[in-house]
């Protein structure tokens, strides 16, 4: 089956679907057109943020003027599925970001450990970019970025 390139996952529609700015286990991860594109069936952390951007240069000139030349999840996303896009919308798995009563939010150092992990089902064919994050800059990863793993069933 061949892919739309017009339905993509959106995490704005994720949220509006499931009411929540945190997806948990048995929750739907919708498409831009509100169709179910995966399933969370398992989760060891819970804490995945559906608010950031993909990085990209013009966010690491914008926050630590480094961006020529570093690596990024947007050129790497598009790499992978040899297509270019000049914006994604991640979900971006492990990722902790507090959101504060003031309304205000950080990322804050990963809730995972090694080995953690989430296990989502696919309900419609589909292209998946999987980018580890490469921003060892800020709290993100710890200060420091490590390879993940994917295992496709």
């Amino acid at each position: 089956m061949q892919c739309d390139d017009a339905e993509f996952l959106s995490p704005g529609v994720t949220i509006d679907c499931n009411a929540s700015l945190r997806i948990r286990v048995g929750d739907l991860l919708y498409s831009n057109k509100y169709r179910p594109m995966l399933r969370v069936l398992y989760d060891d952390v819970g804490e995945h943020d559906l608010l950031h951007p993909c990085c990209r240069p013009e966010m690491y000139d914008f926050f630590y003027h480094n961006g020529k030349g570093h690596p990024n999840c947007l050129d790497n996303i598009n790499k992978a599925l040899g297509k270019t896009r000049p914006n994604l919308l991640p979900v971006n798995l492990f990722m902790h970001t507090r959101i504060n009563a003031d309304g205000s939010i950080e990322v804050c150092e990963p809730l995972s450990e090694a080995n953690d992990k989430i296990v989502l089902e696919a309900l419609e064919d589909m292209d998946l970019g999987i980018a580890a994050c490469s921003v060892s800059e800020s709290a993100c990863n710890g200060g420091a970025c490590t390879a993940v793993a994917v295992k496709v069933e």
